[in-house]
């Protein structure tokens, strides 16, 4: 359906044919990861409230039925970002967490929010303070880009005697008996300057924790499912053989933007060394085929951190209480039918959520601080 109207307020050109000039404080992006293409991205001025719905006044027009006309209202206050629902009946989720109606929740960044059928990606502060996560980030030792060469020059003979692993399984088991990997059993990661985030993390807890993130990312890249596996296998393989000499750097970046260099190399050698079989051109290049790179990555990194926070919070809390969350938090279900599926009142169902949403908040920033 091509671009989206130019929404009132919307001060800066974002569209895929212009080079976009780099967000201020005042201003947010909001950008389409997945749904219609009637919504790819746009950035608005916070100077005023910001109006999203189906309606022609509002600030960023969603033009699909299960969209209301007036479903929701981005505005700042004290500094800080929030998102109100107007009393849609869809609903907003934000990271997979439905709103009460007419609620409202503070947003960060890269923050992730569901509206109608669009998954939507927050960016929020000034871009120019971004530098960190560009793909700059280098290692100290071995030489700098060890991880990142290692995965490019991984030999496609090496495909059959490396340990294949799926993506999906990995993120989930994350076990690994493999006798290869098995004769290093971690890697140390430095995630701040000053030592106090040093990280020993075991061959499994590495791959549950970075393996959706990865295999996710090369499949958003047009990979089929295999080259997507494969591409994770050369990421794990590559940090592996560096790994008893790694040191990475946390001054020259966040590791989060450290592990995106690394995969987009991985996804490129992958390609290179498949393309005389092939027939595709020679500057091909699957990464640039989405609409957004860093979206794309920030969408499966955010992903990971939800999937990982709401685990570590189901561990606390009863079997009932967070099927309650599960199902009226997470999916949306009405609160009379969880009521009477769970036999709980609304009151205790509606408390359950307002706990376990701030608690897998508070270890989302966590984990952010930890990993960025």
């Amino acid at each position: 359906m091509g671009h989206h109207p130019r929404p009132r307020g919307y001060h800066r050109d974002m569209s895929d044919d212009a080079a976009t000039p780099a967000r201020n404080k005042d201003e947010i992006d909001l950008i389409a990861v997945s749904g219609p293409d009637g919504f790819l991205k746009a950035r608005v001025s916070i100077d005023s409230p910001a109006s999203i719905g189906r309606s022609k006044e509002s600030t960023i027009i969603l033009n699909e039925s299960s969209v209301s006309r007036e479903h929701a209202r981005i505005y700042r206050e004290e500094g800080k970002y929030f998102i109100r629902d107007l009393e849609s009946r869809a609903g907003i989720a934000v990271n997979m967490m439905f709103l009460e109606k007419g609620d409202h929740q503070q947003i960060y960044d890269r923050d992730l929010l569901t509206i109608g059928p669009w998954k939507i990606l927050v960016r929020l502060g000034d871009e120019s303070k971004d530098g960190s996560d560009a793909d700059t980030v280098d290692m100290q030792k071995p030489p700098v880009g060890a991880a990142a060469e290692a995965a490019e020059s991984t030999p496609e003979s090496q495909d059959d005697e490396s340990p294949k692993q799926n993506g999906d399984a990995a993120s989930k088991s994350g076990s690994r008996s493999d006798s290869l990997y098995a004769t290093r059993a971690s890697i140390f990661i430095r995630l701040r300057s000053d030592g106090s985030l040093d990280r020993e993390l075991g061959w499994s807890e590495f791959t549950e924790k970075y393996a959706r993130v990865i295999a996710g990312f090369a499949r958003n890249a047009g990979l089929r499912a295999q080259d997507a596996d494969d591409v994770l296998q050369d990421v794990l393989l590559g940090f592996f053989r560096v790994s008893e000499q790694f040191e990475y750097d946390p001054e020259r970046g966040r590791f989060r933007g450290y592990l995106k260099r690394v995969t987009l190399n991985a996804i490129r050698a992958r390609h290179r060394r498949k393309r005389p079989s092939t027939f595709l051109k020679e500057d091909y290049d699957p990464p640039g085929e989405m609409p957004d790179v860093d979206a794309a990555w920030d969408r499966q990194w955010t992903e990971q951190l939800l999937q990982r926070a709401m685990t570590e919070a189901r561990g606390g809390v009863e079997e009932r209480t967070w099927k309650s969350f599960e199902l009226y938090g997470v999916r949306g279900v009405p609160i009379e039918q969880v009521s009477q599926e769970l036999d709980m009142t609304p009151a205790a169902i509606r408390h359950a959520k307002m706990r376990l949403v701030k608690q897998v908040r508070e270890i989302v920033d966590r984990l952010r601080i930890e990993e960025g």
